[in-house]
C-alpha cells in the first residue's frame, strides 16, 4: 500500500513537471571557426577503426577550443553516441550525429574509469578519465533497448524514498536512456550511460525505436502541426547562442530540436539547414517550412507556422508576421524558403529520419 501510494505520488509529480525552456535566438549561421558546413551526411555508416563515447549529462556544451573560456559552438544531449576525434588533457573533441564537431569535458562522457594515485600524480589530473569504446562496443550500445525522454523529470534511485536526496540525475526532453525491464507500466527502469541505475515515471518516456518508427510513419500534415506545436511551447524563452536543447536554444537549435523531437535529424546550423529539402516560393510557404533570412548569405532561420507567420528564436522565442504593415511585422530580408517534409531525400544535405540514422540505431 505504501509503495503504491508513493509510486502514484511520483507519477503525479513527474507528469506535472513544468518545462521552463530558455531558448536561444538569432543569427547562428556561420558561427565560429568550428561552425563549418557539414562535410558528411548524417546517415553515413559508422567507420572502422574509430573510437566512441556516450554523452552522460542531460546536455553538454561543445566548445571551439579545449578550454572553458572558449566560445560554445553547440550542444549534445544525454545518450547520444559521439565519435572521439582527439584528446587534450581532460578535453575531448567529438563529432555528433548532425554531424558537428567541438570540445567537451571528458566527465560529461562515458565510459570512464578512476585514475590510480600514481596516474593522478604523473598526469596531475584527478578523478576519472574517459575510456573510449571501440566500434564493436558502440554498435552493441546502438542495439540495446532504450527510452527517449518526452518530458523533463528526475531519475530516482529508490521508489520508497522519493525526494531530493534520492535523485540520481535530472534528464530532459530529447535525452536517451537505456531501458531495463519493468513489470509496472507506471515506472520505467533506466540505466544511465555511466551504468548508474534508477527509474522515471512511465509517462515521461517512450521506447526509442518504436517512437522513431512511428514518427517516420506519421503523415506530413500531422507532423507539421506537431513541429509547430512544440515550437509554440517554448514561446517567451530567451535566446542562448549555441544551444539546441530545452532551456538552451539559438535559431537553428530551435528548428533542429523541434524536428528532432518529431523524428527527423537536420544539420546543425542555418547555413546547413538551408541545403535540406526543396526551394519554395515565398508566397507558397506553409506550416513546417523553414524560412531563411540575411542580406547575401543566410544569417537566421525561422519556422513557418502558417498564414505567413513565423516562430523563431530571435532575442527570445516569438511569433512574427511576414506581411508588411502588420503590427508584428518582421522585415528582415528573406533569402530562401525550404520545404523538408515530403522532400526528405532531396537537397544538397538530405534530412534523415532518426530511425534511419546509424548514429542512433544499428
Amino acid at each position: 500500500m505504501i509503495v503504491n501510494k508513493l509510486r502514484n505520488t511520483f507519477v503525479a509529480v513527474a507528469a506535472t513537471v513544468l518545462f521552463i525552456a530558455t531558448l536561444s535566438c538569432g543569427t547562428r549561421a556561420q558561427g565560429s571557426s568550428m561552425a563549418q558546413p557539414a562535410t558528411t551526411h548524417s546517415a553515413t555508416p559508422l567507420q572502422k577503426d574509430t573510437k566512441w563515447a556516450i554523452v552522460n549529462v542531460s546536455d553538454a556544451f561543445m566548445r571551439d577550443e579545449p578550454r572553458y573560456g572558449s566560445e560554445c559552438v553547440s550542444q549534445t544531449r544525454m545518450g547520444t553516441l559521439v565519435q572521439v576525434l582527439e584528446r587534450k588533457g581532460y578535453w575531448v573533441r567529438v563529432k555528433t550525429p548532425e554531424p558537428y564537431e567541438g570540445w567537451i569535458n571528458e566527465l560529461a562522457l562515458a565510459p570512464t574509469r578512476e585514475l590510480s594515485p600514481e596516474e593522478q600524480k604523473a598526469e596531475k589530473r584527478y578523478g576519472a578519465v574517459l575510456e573510449p569504446m571501440t566500434l564493436k562496443e558502440a554498435q552493441k550500445y546502438l542495439k540495446s533497448d532504450k527510452y527517449i525522454v518526452l518530458r523533463g523529470t528526475s531519475v530516482e534511485k529508490d521508489l520508497l524514498f522519493y525526494g531530493a536526496d534520492n535523485v540520481v540525475t535530472t534528464v530532459q526532453m530529447g535525452n536517451i536512456l537505456r531501458a531495463k525491464p519493468s513489470k509496472d507500466a507506471d515506472v520505467a527502469n533506466v540505466i544511465l550511460p555511466d551504468g548508474k541505475e534508477g527509474f522515471v515515471g512511465g509517462n515521461c518516456v517512450r521506447d526509442f525505436r518504436e517512437w522513431a518508427e512511428e514518427e517516420a510513419a506519421e503523415p506530413n500534415g500531422k507532423k507539421a502541426e506537431d513541429i509547430v506545436a512544440l515550437a509554440r511551447s517554448f514561446l517567451g524563452c530567451p535566446y542562448l547562442w549555441a544551444g539546441m536543447s530545452p532551456g538552451h536554444f539559438d535559431c537553428s537549435g530551435l528548428t533542429g530540436f523541434c524536428y528532432f523531437m518529431n523524428g527527423i535529424l537536420l544539420p546543425r546550423d542555418a547555413s546547413q539547414q538551408v541545403k535540406c529539402g526543396i526551394e519554395i516560393p515565398v508566397d507558397q510557404m506553409q506550416a513546417g517550412d523553414l524560412v531563411f533570412f540575411g542580406d547575401t548569405s543566410v544569417g537566421h532561420v525561422a519556422l513557418c507556422i502558417g498564414d505567413h507567420k513565423i516562430i523563431h528564436a530571435s532575442q527570445l522565442v516569438r511569433i512574427n508576421s511576414l506581411i508588411p504593415g502588420e503590427k508584428d511585422y518582421y522585415g528582415r530580408n528573406i533569402l530562401h524558403v525550404r520545404r523538408i517534409l515530403s522532400h526528405m531525400t532531396e537537397g544538397e544535405l538530405p534530412a534523415v529520419y532518426t530511425k534511419d540514422s546509424p548514429a542512433y540505431f544499428k
